[in-house]
């Protein structure tokens, strides 16, 4: 309903629709490494949009122990950018998992327009990781990336399927 009343609004106004990328799909194959580590804790994970100068836009997913959010402040870029001053994640929480791969995917209401598209992981008695690939949200074309984690985040396959309404 909101979209169909925004579109209406924006023709009205003569506001282009060209402008948001509502139809972006972005689909995520992320891999949670096994580590030989005693004692071994899963990773918090957090995903997140951000502009090309570094401003934190929009969290995608965040992996966490509920009972156990003052250790979000490990996820520092995220969380410097995006959670502290935005405590509202519950849409996007979940929590952490366990080595393997998992399939994700999102369709951010963003505006059209070159992101950074943003991976911290952090793991108690273990370490950080940040990765990150800049995207274009509102293309025509499919876009394809591979990030490789060092250790505590493994291979990332991201694919963003561009369709403008």
């Amino acid at each position: 309903m909101f979209r169909v009343a925004f579109t209406l609004a924006c023709v009205l106004s003569g506001f282009s629709l060209s402008t948001f990328s509502w139809a972006d799909q972005i689909n995520i194959d992320l891999t949670v490494p096994k580590l030989d580590a005693q004692p071994y804790h899963k990773p918090y994970v957090s995903i997140w949009l951000e502009t090309p100068k570094r401003k934190g836009v929009e969290t995608l997913s965040i992996w966490h122990y509920q009972e156990k959010e003052d250790w979000l402040k490990d996820l520092r870029q995220w969380w410097r950018k995006l959670g502290r001053k935005n405590r509202d994640f519950d849409s996007v929480a979940s929590a952490t998992r366990k080595p393997d791969t998992y399939a994700l995917s999102f369709s951010p209401e963003v505006a059209a327009g070159e992101y950074r598209l943003c991976f911290e992981a952090s793991r108690e008695d273990g370490g950080r990781e940040f990765l990150h690939q800049t995207i274009t949200l509102g293309a025509q074309e499919t876009q394809s990336f591979t990030l490789k984690g060092a250790h505590e985040l493994g291979d990332i396959h991201i694919t963003i399927s561009g369709k403008n309404p």
